[in-house]
């Protein structure tokens, strides 16, 4: 991916919906949906914007680079994955899933992701469905 410590993912992975809703960032909005100082914030932006990610003006808007937007979708999607899987297939609590796919997101190699996305895909659709019919007549003509 962009090689970004796990904050700096999350910094992004902000800016990333907020210029989605509204084409572009504030510090106050990025800091308050992190629980986060705008000190802090406007240190991550510096870091993020070093890196072509993001371009910030003196004291206003965050937006996102070509190459922030790819890095920011992959990010949200990822996390948008892991909090789906936990939830549809694992049965978890939103709050739980939510809290579980925001620190797995950062951890997860892509193979392991696109393996989960491939089972939960199995796992929803009719191939399933097929899987446990064929399975039930089986076991249906083994009985004595």
């Amino acid at each position: 991916m962009t090689g970004l410590s796990t904050s700096l993912e999350d910094y992004l992975e902000a800016v990333y919906f907020l210029c989605r809703d509204g084409g572009s960032a504030r510090a106050s909005r990025v800091g308050a949906l992190l629980g986060v100082s705008k000190p802090s914030v406007s240190a991550a932006m510096k870091t993020l914007a070093a890196r072509g990610l993001v371009s910030q003006e003196r004291y206003g808007r965050i937006t996102l680079s070509p190459s922030g937007v790819a890095a920011g979708g992959e990010i949200a999607g990822r996390h948008a994955m892991l909090k789906d899987f936990f939830t549809s297939i694992l049965g978890m609590d939103p709050a739980a899933a939510e809290a579980d796919a925001c620190r797995a997101e950062h951890a997860i190699s892509r193979e392991a992701l696109a393996r989960m996305g491939r089972l939960a895909a199995f796992l929803k659709g009719p191939a399933r469905r097929s899987a446990l019919a064929a399975a039930r007549r089986s076991a249906a003509g083994r009985r004595p």
